[in-house]
């Protein structure tokens, strides 16, 4: 019976929604009461959810980063903007791969990853920019796919998936062409004998 057995209708306590707007106001409060009293310092709890909040602001407006510096987006951030007639470009070693980001005025953004001898190159659009992909250099794209967005590498994968399966249709487009002329022949010939 559901009435005895124990379980509990769901409700949500409204005092403990707004629990951030609560530690805030009680930090506030509690600064400006040492402030008025001459003590130093804020009085915090330094693991209070005010206190992290505002280590968090300070790191943030001192200028450091602490997140990755081999994205293309934050490549292609640090890099100076390009002018007409002179394109910005820089070569980066990403996993024993040679990665060449340019930026240009008129073209927009290239990234070059990788390539091989025997270069058999694609294209695809980004959000970073055009991304050039040698296929018979695959297993670089692979050591460089998490410098993108999960967006982008789904664009460049299922490019290379439609590439693929429309040079396996080309192939086999071509193999059955030969197989009716070679058919063509074997009956030419039978007709002459």
């Amino acid at each position: 019976m559901i009435g005895n057995s124990g379980c509990r209708v769901f409700n949500p306590l409204r005092q403990n929604m707004d629990y951030a707007a609560q530690e805030l106001k009680k930090y506030s409060d509690t600064a400006a009461m040492r402030s008025k009293m001459g003590l130093e310092g804020d009085g915090a709890n330094p693991d209070s959810f005010a206190a992290k909040l505002k280590q968090a602001d300070e790191y943030r407006a001192s200028g450091e980063s602490c997140a990755a510096t081999d994205s293309i987006g934050i490549i292609l951030r640090q890099m100076g903007e390009a002018k007409r007639g002179e394109p910005v470009r820089k070569e980066v070693i990403h996993d024993g791969v040679l990665v060449v980001v340019e930026k240009d005025y008129l073209r927009g953004n290239s990234i070059t990853i990788g390539g091989s001898n025997n270069p058999n190159w694609i294209h695809v659009d980004t959000s970073v920019g055009t991304v050039h992909i040698d296929l018979n250099d695959i297993e670089s794209l692979m050591k460089c796919l998490d410098m993108f967005s999960p967006e982008d590498i789904n664009l460049i994968l299922r490019k290379i998936t439609e590439v693929r399966q429309t040079k396996d249709a080309l192939n086999e487009i071509d193999n059955m062409r030969n197989t009716l002329v070679e058919s063509e022949k074997e009956k030419e010939d039978e007709e002459k004998d």
